[in-house]
């Protein structure tokens, strides 16, 4: 059976060991600094509550093995964005894939969005990762049209 829950004190090793399976030991490429920060945090003895709109998957099966994850933040306006709930990073071990979980992450995410009235969630992607964006239509979210233009220097 699998659970979600909010990411907390204690998971910051499981999340890291899940995403070096899946992405390798360099995560420079997938996550930003705030997972980073997030995973500093609840590494921390003193950490009274969860990270705001961090969920994880665990099997409660398999030793209560973390299988998935997702971070999210709060944001107030960004690269021209409505204020919202950005989904910064997500992944789900491949034994466990389609079989509905990241699609549950993606829902206590939402419900915690709409419990603390925040009204849009989005996910910036890179215009080859079909993938993750056939995952996201699936679960709501629709296409921003939004265009970043880069020089390289």
């Amino acid at each position: 059976m699998i659970e979600i829950r909010e990411l907390r004190q204690g998971d910051a090793e499981s999340v890291l060991l899940l995403d070096q399976e899946i992405r390798g030991p360099d995560r420079s490429l997938t996550w930003d600094q705030y997972v980073g920060r997030v995973l500093e945090v609840i590494a921390l003895d003193s950490l009274e509550y969860a990270p705001w709109g961090c969920f994880v998957a665990v099997d409660q099966q398999r030793d209560h093995d973390i299988v998935a994850f997702l971070m999210s933040e709060r944001q107030s306006s960004t690269y021209g964005l409505p204020p919202g709930v950005r989904i910064v990073a997500m992944a789900v071990h491949p034994d466990y894939r389609r079989m509905g979980i990241g699609s549950r992450l993606v829902e206590a995410l939402t419900k915690k969005a709409k419990a603390d009235g925040i009204g849009t969630m989005f996910s910036v992607l890179l215009d080859e990762d079909e993938r993750d964006a056939a995952f996201l239509t699936r679960n709501g979210f629709s296409n921003a049209h939004f265009t970043v233009y880069t020089k390289e220097v």
